[in-house]
């Protein structure tokens, strides 16, 4: 029984809603357009499709904030809780330098692809989900794209980009040493950081008012390599040769992703439409390395799927100074109901955009609202977790663009 107690313990879902929670596109106009733009025309393509840099023809600067608010509620037929008012602020910022007698591009971007909060009330996760969930889990995600852009005629064009991400995560779960041998509960808690890189690859076809961009972004693996530690822990241990402290190793898969747009530019109106494809089937299961403690940690299943999204949007010029945007997107989500944690409670989602951009003497100024709808999600298991999860999110951004 303490065996069994112990490992229903360290079932832990370590991190695992840094991909499912990936984050919405950087730049402002990409998410006025409901977020699968391959074919903008902006500083950001250094990151959304590097060969869309050859449409720039001045040095520019481009800079964002987005606020994001969120909520989840649980319910089931003995308990409720809420996840709620979880507040993120991503910013990024793009620069394109346009050569002299050169129709080569350079860019390079800052963003924040992955990465999210979740936390739910401590004794919540206790009493009501058996100590079998972590109650706390953050992910911050930095990458640095230099990109560049070359013309193959007047109207195709290539880029490339390498991705250089950074990235460090941190989970906090009780351990019921109550249970196991009378003395006060504990914290176990995993850190771990790491450095990779990537590559993304892009297409762009413009003529006459119509554009159309491909962008294909390559598969990278994240390993964080730092310390498993758990407070409290009885003296002499439960196990022989566990401590309270060790090094350990955790190995995330992030995905591959293919994108292409649609966009015709009218006098007035703008038509824009996009896809994407997410390879998420690459994150079949998760393991820690914990050293004499690994075996706490039993491996995780997660077996997520392939995923779409799509999007549209329609802008509409209302005189030289003024436009105004709306868009409309659905999210698939990864994450089968076998494998479905509440660290993670994510589900298939409609978005839904209003924004605008006004011309000021130094540059464009852009500000939109973006409201996530997800889809309620009743989860039957067979485990404590079992319940109806029920999310909502908001998106709040502004952003400047500039010629320097």
């Amino acid at each position: 029984m303490i065996k069994k107690a112990i490992f229903l313990v360290f079932a832990l879902c370590i991190a695992a809603y840094c991909q499912g929670y990936r984050n919405p596109p950087a730049g402002i106009k990409t998410l006025m357009e409901a977020g699968v733009t391959p074919v903008t025309d902006d500083a950001s393509a250094c990151v959304l499709n590097p060969a869309g840099l050859v449409l720039i023809k001045q040095n520019q600067f481009d800079a964002g904030i987005l606020c994001l608010f969120s909520e989840t509620k649980y319910s089931a037929l003995t308990a409720s809780s809420k996840k709620e008012n979880d507040f993120a602020l991503l910013g990024n910022l793009y620069f394109v330098l346009v050569p002299n007698n050169s129709d080569i591009r350079f860019g390079f971007g800052i963003t924040s692809p992955y990465g999210q909060k979740t936390e739910w009330e401590k004794s919540f996760t206790e009493n009501i989900w058996a100590y079998g969930v972590p109650y706390y889990g953050k992910m911050k995600f930095i990458t640095f794209t230099p990109s560049i852009a070359m013309p193959l005629n007047k109207n195709l064009s290539i880029g490339s980009g390498i991705d250089i991400h950074t990235s460090s995560l941190e989970t906090k779960q009780s351990v019921p040493w109550s249970f196991i041998t009378g003395t006060p509960d504990g914290i176990a808690v995993l850190k771990g950081d790491d450095i990779s890189g990537s590559l993304r690859i892009g297409i762009h076809y413009h003529k006459e008012g119509h554009s159309v961009g491909f962008a294909w972004s390559s598969p990278f693996e994240m390993n964080y390599s730092g310390n498993f530690s758990m407070t409290n822990m009885p003296d002499p241990p439960p196990f022989s040769g566990i401590k309270n402290n060790v090094n350990s190793n955790l190995e995330i898969k992030f995905p591959e992703i293919y994108s292409l747009g649609y966009k015709w530019k009218g006098n007035k109106l703008s038509v824009q439409m996009g896809t994407e494809f997410v390879r998420y089937s690459c994150l079949k299961s998760m393991k820690v390395d914990a050293g004499p403690n690994s075996f706490l940690i039993p491996e995780m299943e997660r077996d997520w799927k392939d995923v779409w999204t799509y999007s549209a949007s329609l802008r509409y010029r209302i005189n030289n100074k003024c436009d105004i945007t709306a868009g409309i997107g659905f999210i698939e989500s990864p994450v089968p109901d076998k494998t479905f944690d509440p660290l993670l409670p994510d589900a298939d989602r409609f978005l839904y955009t209003i924004g605008t951009t006004i011309k000021i003497k130094s540059g464009l100024f852009s500000f939109f609202y973006m409201y996530n709808q997800f889809e309620k999600r009743n989860i039957q298991q067979g485990r404590f977790t079992d319940g109806i999860y029920k999310s909502s999110g908001s998106f709040v951004g502004c952003g400047y663009t500039a010629g320097i």
